[in-house]
């Protein structure tokens, strides 16, 4: 197992990185992933990554990849970079690893000679447009409190109210919405947090469920492997 403190993993960062395209999700700074790596291609970009920086471009596949899946389809160009300070391996091959969400990124891709693909990234930077974010991250946290379950409410207020900036509290609830990956897409290439806040309000407002609990380490651990 890799274990590695998160102190400024984009400090000395190259701008090439790794890209790691998936169907259905859609990754923001300052969250979690959980992954089980399996395909071969992705075993070796995990292999060389731990060598190396540590870091791993998701994004999101365009519709009609399946065409080429195997090959090269067609991806957004807005990613996020991830660090990943945990990469366990297994007997068979496969892996289970962690991602924190760092920047967001454009995406240019690059030739490249790996089994997987590469790019060059620019880290994109967000503005926070709205002056009154207290009001508006309570307003959140209060319909979060009445979307979420009895059981997990009391964790979850706890949780969101020790430390969690703005930031990571509008990309955690947004990452755990249940709406189509192509609009979490749309939300996170909004560059003003505000707006994207705002955004998420609404849905929240419109009665939409939020799956909190592997963010809170309640679920197993394999809730959010991509199989």
């Amino acid at each position: 197992m890799m274990s590695d403190h998160l102190k400024d993993p984009l400090e000395d960062f190259s701008g090439r990185v790794p890209i790691f395209p998936l169907p259905n999700v859609v990754f923001f700074p300052h969250t979690f992933l959980p992954l089980n790596i399996f395909e071969e291609r992705y075993r070796a970009m995990v292999a060389d990554a731990a060598k190396g920086e540590k870091l791993i471009c998701m994004t999101l596949l365009k519709p009609g990849y399946d065409e080429d899946y195997e090959g090269s389809p067609p991806i957004h160009t807005t990613g996020t970079v991830g660090f990943m300070p945990l990469k366990k391996d297994h007997k068979d091959g496969t892996s289970d690893i962690l991602l924190v969400g760092m920047d967001k990124v454009k995406i240019n891709e690059i030739p490249s000679d790996t089994p997987y693909r590469m790019a060059e990234v620019e880290i994109l930077h967000e503005i926070i447009g709205e002056s009154d974010t207290e009001a508006l991250q309570d307003k959140i946290f209060q319909q979060f409190n009445l979307l979420t379950d009895d059981n997990l409410l009391s964790i979850a207020t706890q949780f969101f109210s020790e430390g969690l900036d703005f930031e990571m509290a509008v990309n955690l609830v947004i990452s755990h919405l249940e709406i189509e990956a192509g609009e979490k897409q749309k939300l996170l290439e909004l560059d003003d947090l505000s707006l994207r806040a705002k955004v998420l309000l609404q849905y929240l407002e419109s009665d939409l469920r939020v799956d909190i609990a592997s963010d809170f380490g309640i679920g197993s651990a394999g809730d959010l492997r991509m199989n």
